[in-house]
């Protein structure tokens, strides 16, 4: 059976992935470790790689949000068979304008780490949580959360400079996504 490891968003974790259907997979959930004291993103994804012994050549991969991210950082040294993406950015093309001037103006340093892990109605609208058991999973992830590292990982999205698009990649994008817009993505296949 091959293998797939499988990349969640910010701070989720494997119920990210309840909906998919996977079977005829075994299914490696990567969770996040805690960051280093100013761990890059390159190394953080190296790490990762080795903890969950992610072959070099040949592994297939999803990641949905940050984790696609994580993988497109880590396509530029492995050699993936395919990647899945899903509602996140390839290149730092993809994101929002606003997360690059951010960089700039950095007032999201401002919000204290343990701010990170309460749930609100803010929150809930940026996730597109709609209904009950949504909103439910959508406040046990946040509050489940580690401070830390969503404090480190938002910091290594603002400051993300990737702008290698990987190969043997499918890009797939909801067309209501508040995070990272469609209309600032490139969804094709390749």
């Amino acid at each position: 059976m091959q293998t797939i490891y499988a990349f969640s968003g910010l701070g989720a974790d494997s119920r990210a992935f309840a909906n998919l259907d996977l079977s005829g997979y075994t299914v490696v959930h990567i969770d996040w470790l805690l960051p280093n004291s100013r761990e890059s993103l390159s190394d953080y994804v190296l790490r990762l790689a080795e903890k969950y012994s992610i072959p070099k050549q040949g592994a297939f991969v999803i990641g949905i949000s940050f984790g696609g991210m994580c993988l497109s950082t880590l396509a530029k040294t492995y050699d993936f068979a395919k990647i899945v993406f899903i509602s996140t950015a390839k290149t730092k093309y993809e994101l929002p304008r606003s997360y690059r001037f951010s960089k700039y103006i950095p007032l999201y340093k401002l919000i204290p780490a343990q701010q990170l892990t309460k749930s609100n109605a803010i929150l809930a609208w940026l996730f597109s949580a709609k209904t009950s058991v949504e909103k439910q999973l959508l406040k046990e992830t946040i509050e489940g959360s580690n401070p830390t590292f969503l404090k480190w990982a938002i910091n290594s999205i603002i400051h993300w400079d990737n702008t290698v698009i990987p190969t043997n990649f499918f890009h797939i994008h909801g067309d209501e996504d508040r995070i990272i817009p469609i209309s600032n993505v490139k969804y094709m296949m390749r």
